[in-house]
C-alpha cells in the first residue's frame, strides 16, 4: 500500500483529487450544520446542543478546514499533499463515530432508519424520495468535483511546462542609479 502511494504521478493525482473533495465536503458540512440548526431551534428550544452527532459532525467540519489550510500552507503542493494525507488519515477516525454516535451514546437524534441490521424502519413512501435526492446529490457532487480536480491537473501541467520551458517569472531587473555614485573624496 506504502509502495502504491509512494508514486509520485499516483500521489498527485490523488491528492489534487482530496483538495477539491475536501472543499465542497466543508461547504455541504457547513449547510449540513446550519440548517440542522435552524430546524433544532423549533424542536429542541435551541440552536445548539452538544449532542454526540452534532458534536462529531463539527469536528468533522473543522477537520476539513484543518485540512484545506494544511495543504495551502506550502509553496510545494508535494509537501503540502503530504503533510495534508497524515491529517486525512487522523480524520478518517472520526467517520464511524458520526456514525455510530446514536447507538453509542444515548442523544438527541435518531438511531438509524435505513442502514440498519434489523431491516428498514421508514416507510416506502419516504425512502424512494430520500435515496432519489441522495443519487441526484451524489451526482452533482461528483461532477462539481471532477470539474475542479481537471482545472487543478491542468493548473499543474501548465506550471510544470512554464518551469521546463524556462519562462518562470524572472527576477525584477536592477534599475540603473540616475546620478553615478562616487567614492567620497577626503
Amino acid at each position: 500500500m506504502i509502495n502504491w502511494l509512494a508514486n509520485p504521478a499516483r500521489f498527485m493525482r490523488l491528492s489534487a483529487w482530496a483538495l477539491p473533495w475536501c472543499a465542497w465536503a466543508a461547504v455541504v458540512t457547513f449547510i449540513c450544520l446550519a440548517t440542522g440548526s435552524l430546524w433544532g431551534r423549533p424542536m429542541w428550544g435551541a440552536w445548539w446542543v452538544w449532542d454526540a452527532r452534532l458534536t462529531s459532525v463539527l469536528i468533522l467540519f473543522f477537520l476539513y478546514l484543518g485540512y484545506i489550510a494544511l495543504v495551502n500552507a506550502f509553496d510545494d503542493p508535494s509537501r503540502g499533499g503530504r503533510a495534508g494525507s497524515v491529517l486525512a488519515l487522523v480524520g478518517v477516525v472520526n467517520l464511524p463515530i458520526i456514525k455510530f454516535s446514536v447507538d453509542w451514546w444515548n442523544t438527541l437524534h435518531q438511531p438509524a432508519s435505513v442502514m440498519r441490521v434489523g431491516g428498514l424502519r421508514i416507510d416506502i413512501s419516504m425512502l424512494v424520495p430520500l435515496l432519489v435526492m441522495a443519487a441526484g446529490f451524489s451526482l452533482l457532487f461528483l461532477t462539481l468535483l471532477m470539474l475542479r480536480m481537471r482545472t487543478i491537473l491542468n493548473e499543474r501541467k501548465a506550471m510544470a511546462l512554464r518551469l521546463n520551458a524556462g519562462t518562470a517569472p524572472a527576477a525584477r531587473p536592477v534599475r540603473e542609479r540616475a546620478v553615478p555614485v562616487h567614492p567620497a573624496v577626503p
